[in-house]
């Protein structure tokens, strides 16, 4: 994805854009920044374009917040998706073009 491309309609302030890892040692802080994005109005994501790692802690997370039709997953690398995939949870992740 180039930087600069715009790939949702969604405001810059419904974005979630964690950085570094995601697991356990961060997913208290994860799961907050998750509840702090709900309080937004309308269509909401995470952007994963700058996450290095992720655990099945957060992915969990991030599933249960999919789940509300709101969240969408965009920006996340080849490393995350074989993660998703890995713990059978690949259908939750939108195609995203190479």
């Amino acid at each position: 994805m180039e930087e600069g491309q715009v790939t949702s309609m969604i405001p810059e302030e419904s974005i979630l854009r964690p950085l570094g890892d995601l697991t356990i040692f961060e997913a208290a802080q994860f799961h907050a920044d998750l509840l702090a994005l709900h309080q937004q109005e309308g269509p909401l994501g995470i952007d994963l374009s700058e996450v290095n790692g992720i655990d099945s802690s957060c992915v969990q997370l991030m599933v249960a917040a999919t789940r509300s039709g709101r969240v969408t997953v965009q920006g996340y690398s080849n490393r995350i998706r074989d993660k998703f995939e890995q713990i059978g949870f690949a259908q939750f992740l939108p195609t995203q073009e190479s």
